[in-house]
């Protein structure tokens, strides 16, 4: 051993360390080149290849999963039998996210490796799955047609092993309106691509504030819907009760009172390029919703074809500037019987106009056609005439919002990292009644284009995953006579088809 300070000598039989030494003409300094792992995936991708033997890490750690075998080997039988490596390449990518459609796993691990026995036509496939709690509980508060509601509920995922979700829920509002479901969801039903979904529920909306009535609704609804969320089917079932608990309602509400059953078909269609759904700056998006109501027996009471489009298109003008231009429309008609247009379509159906959803600088169903509510009586029996009566929002048959916005990003992190930006909007909209006024349709158009309101703002936004929270100050431009605006400053969740 050497002492301190004396050199050490290297046997004279040792070759010279090649540390530091050139290799291949390349500088001591720079690593030797990766290999071009895409380049040789299209070498190999199309030879021969399958899988011989198929490893799950849940069989190999003794843990059990609740999740039935058959659904798991459904979902990788397409591995199986491919053929090539990029057959193979191709299967594990959608064998992955049909397991992760069904909502049920935490961690969807694969990996492919070569044969164990030096198969050069072989290879192994490793799984590992790692399962999400069979239990679930959340509550949440936000808010909906000017009303703040808190839920609570409580789901049952993948218990029985079945892959389905079952979910009970309890909503409770401010403004006494209530709402309870029941639900079963199953996610790909023999590995369909598809979700089927059965709901009872039983709600009381009230709509006394804007409309002076409550509706109260038991019933069901089952659905069809392609996973990717694109197409929907739904069917509904359920008797409804529209009631003036105030016994002030304008005699348009008052003829609506009574029991209804509603069976109704709905089709959704949704089509989103959008570069994100919370916080759009580039894009477009479509969304139409077709519904078809009074089939069957004892529903002619309802009878009604509903439909309404929402477009939204987004054109990035800087990296920090955006311009949005947001329309909706929509269209409802009775239908059957004689003279369907002489008779009124229900109230609780038909599109409602004001707000921060769909025309800022008005108050929530703040535009549209209206009824003089009946007056209030006094102790005496006379008529409080000196207590202003207020009037019932009717909503209209025809309806469009159009809402064109500059939003740039603000330049603090913090303000970026909540996505809180400035907007400067124009906004405008209108909603007529088209059913039940003895008026011709030349008569109601004239009138939907002459009664147009709008309105011009700025504010900040903070997009969340249930809407936009804005705090705007708006000038309304133009109105109509009983409209209730909303000068000024106005606060509150502007919910939209998109979200």
């Amino acid at each position: 051993m050497a002492s301190e300070g004396e050199p050490v000598q290297q046997p004279v039989d040792q070759e010279p360390s090649s540390a530091g030494a050139p290799t291949d003409g390349l500088p001591p300094s720079t690593p030797p080149p990766l290999p071009d792992y895409q380049k040789l995936f299209e070498q190999v991708k199309d030879k021969p290849c399958r899988v011989v033997q198929l490893e799950l890490e849940h069989e190999k750690e003794n843990r059990a999963l609740r999740t039935k075998p058959h659904i798991i080997d459904r979902e990788l039988q397409r591995v199986q039998d491919a053929n090539t490596l990029e057959e193979i390449h191709i299967a594990l990518e959608e064998t992955g996210r049909n397991l992760q459609q069904l909502g049920i796993f935490s961690r969807v691990d694969m990996l492919v490796s070569e044969d164990p026995e030096d198969d050069p036509e072989g290879c192994t496939v490793r799984v590992d799955l790692q399962e999400k709690n069979w239990y679930k509980v959340h509550a949440a508060t936000y808010i909906q047609g000017g009303e703040s509601s808190f839920e609570t509920g409580f789901g049952l995922h993948n218990a029985s092993g079945s892959a389905e979700h079952v979910v009970a829920t309890a909503e409770y509002g401010t403004e006494n309106s209530s709402q309870f479901s029941l639900s079963y969801e199953q996610p790909r039903p023999a590995g369909l691509p598809l979700t089927v979904d059965a709901r009872l529920q039983q709600y009381l909306r009230n709509y006394q504030k804007a409309s002076s009535f409550t509706e109260t609704m038991r019933g069901g609804v089952v659905s069809v819907k392609s996973m990717d969320g694109a197409h929907s089917l739904a069917y509904e079932l359920g008797w409804r009760k529209l009631a003036d608990p105030t016994r002030l309602a304008s005699r348009a509400v008052l003829a609506q009172t009574g029991d209804y059953l509603k069976s109704a078909l709905r089709y959704s269609f949704f089509f989103d390029r959008r570069n994100s759904p919370a916080s759009p700056t580039a894009g477009y998006a479509l969304k139409s919703s077709s519904e078809l109501a009074g089939l069957g027996p004892g529903a002619g009471a309802t009878q009604y074809a509903r439909q309404q489009l929402d477009a939204q298109v987004l054109v990035p003008v800087t990296p920090a500037l955006t311009l949005s231009v947001t329309a909706s429309a929509g269209v409802m008609l009775p239908w059957g019987g004689d003279a369907p247009l002489s008779r009124a379509t229900c109230i609780a159906d038909r599109f409602f106009l004001g707000g921060p959803s769909t025309l800022r600088g008005f108050k929530f169903k703040g535009a549209g056609p209206t009824d003089l509510r009946r007056p209030q009586r006094s102790e005496g029996g006379a008529d409080a005439a000196a207590v202003p009566t207020r009037r019932d929002a009717l909503g209209g048959d025809l309806y469009t919002s159009l809402f064109a916005a500059l939003t740039w990003q603000l330049p603090h992190k913090a303000a970026q990292a909540l996505r809180i930006h400035t907007h400067a909007f124009v906004n405008g909209g209108n909603c007529v009644q088209v059913a039940g006024t003895g008026k011709s349709m030349q008569d109601t158009v004239r009138e939907f284009g002459q009664t147009f309101r709008w309105s011009a703002g700025v504010g900040l936004v903070l997009p969340t995953w249930f809407g936009r929270f804005e705090a705007n100050y708006v000038h309304v431009l133009t109105q109509q006579e009983h409209d209730r605006v909303k000068r000024g400053m106005q606060v509150g969740f502007a919910s939209s088809a998109f979200m």
